[in-house]
């Protein structure tokens, strides 16, 4: 009987336990390279959704100032409809390119556009029957004294600095603009004076007198008008300070980052109704920005390590993974320039 127990005590020979061990090795060697594929496919795919992330950010907020170049609740402007600057300092060439909506170009051998919009908080007129009075306003939320400010309805626009702001109330002193006065018409030689030109008003709250017409030589408002705070949307490809470039929008004295990786972007510019694009020196040698009817925009995007493993943003022969986008947009405000 001890016989038999010590047989069946025997354990595994040595030849049973390499066996066993060479198959262990086996299923652990197969799960790990299962588990390093899975690991590379998610690294990837990982890479290209955070490339498709940045895609859709960046192509969803330009294409929104795009879209919106030169927008007012006014009117369109044109040579026949300009914008009247009353600033006794104006900066002149953010006025001239606002009208235009969109300017473009290239700045270290990277294209840039800027568009110019009016599109934020509205101040309706609810007061303003005399030139030289403050324009009384709806609110005057937000707004600050010294800021330059455009007043206009579907007949005038005028830009002008804001010298007070009192109550709901918005002053516009001479000497830093142009005539205390709003006019359609201001005369350089008598900027420091009440009344500069013609005096124009943008709302009587009442049935209009034959005063109110009298002390408002260029008119009175019949439409609503509006008070708005005009910017520019710069949008920029930049060095991110972390070994790599990204998107970038400037506006309203901010610079915001809007997304990585991006290593290029070409802008184009169809001109009225033609059925090619051109660079902004054509554009700009032509003099048609306000002819601008939409932008053809191409950005190159770039997998960024950031916390993932140096592989993961490769794909085959150990390039970098990158995808292009590109797409048309057209500015809304321009397409009464189409024949």
């Amino acid at each position: 009987m001890n016989a038999n127990m010590g047989a069946r005590q025997r354990g595994f020979t040595l030849i049973e336990l390499m066996v066993a061990l060479l198959l262990g090795l086996l299923v652990v060697a197969a799960a790990g390279s299962i588990f390093m594929s899975n690991r590379r496919v998610y690294g990837a795919s990982e890479s290209v959704n955070r490339i498709q992330e940045n895609q859709r950010a960046a192509f969803e907020l330009i294409a929104r100032d795009i879209r919106e170049a030169g927008v007012n609740p006014c009117s369109r402007f044109n040579a026949a409809n300009p914008i009247t600057v009353q600033i006794t300092a104006p900066d002149s060439q953010f006025w001239d390119r606002f009208a235009n909506g969109v300017f473009g170009g290239t700045a270290g051998g990277r294209d840039f556009v800027s568009l110019y919009l009016a599109n934020g908080q509205q101040y309706r007129v609810t007061e303003h029957s005399r030139p030289d009075n403050a324009l009384t306003l709806s609110s005057v939320d937000k707004l600050t004294a010294g800021e330059q400010l455009m007043a206009c309805n579907s007949d005038h626009a005028i830009a002008f600095k804001a010298t007070a702001i009192s109550g709901a109330t918005v002053e516009h002193a001479a000497g830093t603009n142009c005539g205390a006065g709003l006019t359609t018409a201001p005369d350089a030689g008598k900027c420091d004076e009440t009344v500069s030109g013609p005096g124009y008003c943008f709302r009587v709250p009442r049935v209009p007198t034959a005063a109110d017409s009298l002390a408002c030589p260029r008119g009175i408002g019949r439409s609503p008008a509006f008070v708005v705070a005009p910017y520019e949307a710069s949008w920029t490809v930049e060095d991110n300070g972390r070994g790599g470039t990204s998107l970038y929008r400037t506006a309203q004295g901010g610079r915001s980052e809007i997304a990585e990786g991006i290593t290029a972007m070409t802008v184009r510019y169809k001109v009225g109704d033609a059925t090619n694009y051109v660079d902004a020196a054509t554009v700009a040698g032509g003099g048609n920005w306000s002819l601008v009817t939409a932008i053809h925009l191409a950005m190159t995007f770039q997998a960024q390590r950031g916390a993932m493993a140096a592989g993961d943003v490769k794909g085959e022969g150990g390039a970098v993974l990158q995808r292009t986008m590109e797409d048309f947009i057209v500015l809304r405000n321009h397409q009464d320039d189409i024949q």
